[in-house]
């Protein structure tokens, strides 16, 4: 069974993730667009990332698609996620395969479809994928003739940089003499974030830019445990940023001066910020039902309209695609701004962070602190528990209980569209809910002091162990 999720299909390698299910998937694919197309001629563009067997899939996808009539543009090497979505546009094509697991472990691998717009494919796009791959599974047959005359291989890396350079004010970056550290953390941005900066003159230092299928051991997320590297050479360089992103270049991770890293909701809230003050940004904004209010605080200083989506950018991308929003963040630092694509990318976000302490003269901790003393402080976290069989049982009693209060919180509002999220007097909030992508139980908190986060982290924990809470 294939099941496209906040951010496309995942699953363990040679378990979930086999090439038979991706013949069927593409195959699948190349149905549901024929009927909406009138069966002309389609282009496809396809990418994949550095872990296992991901340009194996890539080429799996290819063949089958070119055994079906349709034209292939298939990347030279791996590539960012977001170079996939610019390429698709670039291109104009009709949809975009990306061969990537993301942030999860070394064993996951998957695929993120791209619309013709370069969004992340909704789930009217999905849906008759998905159900057109059932009635395919059973009696599959799988033999098809590739046609290498409808393949072409290409690289899609001079366009997209060359956006990245219309977008960055590096005049301001290159009289600010920041020193920098690059972790792409064995991923695909490495020869795309450092090579820009250093064609740009800067003073950076990389890590960590080899292709390594395993990620050096870790899952390729920008968490503080797996930045210590990255903490330990900034402090030796006497760093001013360490920018980092994740194994598919779509997140971000930022050390700010000393080595501290910064919670990315609050980051994306101190972009918005800088944009509408420096770059002219004024249009609607978005952020996820699990991202910090600071969010909101921010747009709402400014008048600017603040609609809530659920979880994941395929929510945003059309929004962002029809000129609704203008900018979008999400709390797993997915950050994107419609000038540039309705996609999220860690890139971008890595750049406009430099750019801002290039400006602001300051560190990002101290604009954090100015910024709260302007809208209001928020407390923001987020961890997670395996997704055991009786926690799933809790979180499905928990989601049809009636809420009122918790330990004398008054609740405001329950919302069940991705969980349940409770939200009290005073704006905040907690939220549980089932990861999409990866077997766990996502717990977030966020309160407008420390102890009141703490608090609401505590209560949400207590729902897996106590009934009567």
């Amino acid at each position: 069974m294939v099941r496209f999720g906040s951010s496309g299909w995942r699953g363990v390698i040679g378990r979930e993730i086999t090439f038979r299910k991706v013949r069927i998937l593409t195959h699948s694919l190349v149905d549901s667009l024929r009927k909406s197309e009138q069966d002309r001629d389609l282009l496809f563009v396809i990418g994949y990332d550095t872990r296992m067997l991901s340009e194996k899939f890539a080429s799996t996808a290819a063949e089958i698609l070119t055994s079906r009539g349709q034209r292939v543009l298939l990347t030279a090497r791996d590539i960012p996620t977001p170079v996939l979505a610019h390429a698709v546009r670039e291109e104009k094509a009709d949809a975009g395969l990306m061969f990537t697991g993301s942030h999860n472990p070394p064993e996951y691998n998957g695929v993120k479809l791209y619309t013709s717009d370069g969004i992340p494919a909704p789930e009217s796009f999905t849906q008759p994928i998905e159900k057109s791959y059932l009635s395919l599974e059973k009696d599959w047959d799988d033999i098809f003739l590739p046609r290498a005359d409808l393949l072409q291989e290409f690289n899609p890396k001079n366009s997209y940089l060359d956006r990245l350079q219309e977008l960055i004010d590096w005049d301001i970056i290159r009289k600010a003499g920041l020193k920098l550290v690059v972790d792409p953390l064995y991923g695909s941005t490495r020869e795309y974030l450092d090579h820009i900066l250093l064609e740009n003159h800067l003073d950076a230092t990389l890590i960590h830019n080899a292709r390594d299928p395993f990620f050096g051991g870790y899952a390729p997320n920008c968490s503080s445990e797996n930045l210590a590297r990255l903490r330990e050479i900034m402090r030796r360089e006497k760093a001013h940023l360490g920018l980092a992103t994740d194994g598919d270049g779509d997140r971000f991770g930022i050390l700010d001066q000393g080595a501290r890293l910064c919670d990315s909701s609050h980051l994306i809230a101190l972009i918005l910020d800088y944009l509408v003050r420096r770059r002219d940004l004024h249009g609607a904004i978005g952020r996820s039902l699990a991202t910090s209010r600071l969010i909101d605080a921010v747009a709402e200083s400014y008048g600017l309209e603040i609609l809530e989506g659920g979880i994941g950018f395929k929510h945003f991308g059309p929004l962002l695609n029809d000129g609704t929003l203008e900018f979008a963040g999400e709390e797993s630092a997915g950050l994107a701004w419609a000038r540039h694509l309705p996609e999220r990318d860690g890139l971008l976000a890595c750049l406009l962070t430099v750019e801002m302490v290039a400006r602001e003269g300051k560190s990002l901790h101290a604009q954090l602190a100015s910024l709260a003393e302007r809208v209001g402080h928020y407390y923001f976290r987020r961890t997670q528990l395996p997704a055991t069989e009786e926690r799933r049982r809790l979180l499905g009693l928990r989601l049809e209980q009636e809420w009122k209060e918790i330990d004398g919180k008054k609740v405001r509002k329950v919302d069940r569209r991705e969980g349940l999220k409770l939200v009290f007097d005073g704006d905040a909030w907690l939220l549980i809910r089932e990861a999409s992508t990866e077997p766990k139980i996502r717990l977030y908190a966020e309160g407008r002091s420390a102890a009141e986060m703490r608090e609401l982290m505590h209560q949400a924990k207590r729902l897996f162990t106590n009934w009567r809470i």
